[in-house]
């Protein structure tokens, strides 16, 4: 699942890349220049990769008579940029919540017609009307999980705890994932902090921390998690910063690769399904969300992703196995003491700057 830190419009730097992104010119709402209209026939999602279920994409374009293309990405910056840059026409695109107010203002999203959603009264009232976009008005919740700490135990054991990286021993091998606000953010956790915090003497503690990190002579650089997930399987490392979805695949092919969350908490993070404003099949793809809304359709999502369903209508129907795995169901109490923060969009202003900074640092060494 899938985070970055982003400025208050664009990442101003792709930096897991060379890329630039251009600020936008300020606007109040969704720009509605016309766009060129697509057939009806071919509907285009950029999406996270391995985040849905192949057969339920064929099972929708043989009941509608059309074809799904789907196209991924591996960070939010990534999807960002190729939006903003005006590639290829996407009509759905799957960001995380704290990307949906930027990819707003940056005119970039249209607003949805609820009258072609009736199966959005599937979601759970606890996932609707958040603060990241009141009234459900550009996009509805796709999956969520949180962050943990990935092991392979017949290699090394972990203790529950963000130490295992972040603390001054320097004999095991890790990576972090190749996104700023979870590295960041689970830095800030192990200080005792929030993964939103815009303190800037707390983000200084955490920039310091992170510099004798990515120091170690363990450290074996940033992944995503199907990368990390694959170094797991292959005994190559002893920890891994991970998304919970993504490490439980690996674990029907070896038990020994297990995943916890740390005990002084992480970050949880929901993505969204949205629908661009240049999408030039807006129908199509209203029609696609719906059906993804469906509860058999939210629960075959979830038992592929292995990633939790706020639908639900859903959870009734997952299978056993994502019933009873505590890292994928963090404790109630969690969510209530501060130990599971919500990413959220960061103000502009310095502590934005100050979180680019550090990624930016971190990505040079």
């Amino acid at each position: 699942m899938k985070r970055a830190a982003l400025s208050a419009l664009l990442v101003p730097v792709l930096l897991s890349g060379c890329y630039r992104v251009e600020k936008p010119a300020a606007t109040s709402g969704p720009v509605t220049a016309p766009v060129t209209r697509g057939d009806g026939r071919t509907l285009r999602v950029f999406i996270w990769s391995e985040y849905i279920d192949p057969d339920l994409v064929t099972a929708f374009e043989k009941e509608n008579g059309v074809r799904v293309v789907l196209d991924t990405f591996e960070s939010n910056e990534a999807m960002l940029a190729k939006l903003q840059g005006g590639g290829a026409q996407y009509d759905i695109a799957v960001p995380s919540n704290y990307v949906v107010q930027t990819m707003v203002r940056a005119g970039l999203l249209q607003p949805l017609e609820k009258s072609r959603l009736p199966n959005l009264k599937n979601i759970a009232p606890g996932f609707l009307n958040a603060d990241y976009d009141p009234g459900n008005r550009y996009s509805v919740p796709y999956q969520y999980a949180a962050t943990g700490l990935a092991y392979n135990r017949e290699r090394y054991v972990p203790q529950d705890t963000w130490a295992e990286i972040f603390g001054p021993d320097d004999t095991r091998t890790f990576v972090l994932l190749d996104d700023p606000r979870e590295v960041i953010g689970a830095a800030l956790k192990y200080l005792g902090f929030s993964a939103n915090t815009t303190d800037v003497a707390q983000l200084r503690q955490a920039r310091d921390l992170l510099r004798g990190v990515v120091a170690k002579k363990g450290f074996q650089g940033f992944d995503g998690g199907p990368g990390t997930r694959n170094k797991l399987l292959a005994r190559q490392i002893d920890l891994g910063q991970i998304y919970v979805g993504d490490l439980l695949i690996a674990t029907e092919e070896d038990e020994n690769v297990q995943v916890l969350l740390p005990r002084q908490g992480t970050t949880i993070s929901m993505d969204t399904l949205v629908v661009l404003r240049r999408s030039p099949n807006p129908d199509l793809a209203h029609r696609f969300i719906d059906y993804l809304l469906d509860a058999d359709n939210g629960a075959q999502l979830s038992n592929y992703t292995y990633y939790a369903t706020p639908n639900a209508a859903a959870q009734p129907l997952l299978d056993d196995f994502l019933k009873d795995i505590p890292a994928l169901n963090p404790p109630a109490a969690w969510l209530t003491d501060g130990r599971l923060d919500f990413i959220g969009e960061l103000p502009t202003g310095r502590p934005q700057r100050l979180y680019d900074r550090i990624w930016t640092e971190l990505k040079s060494r």
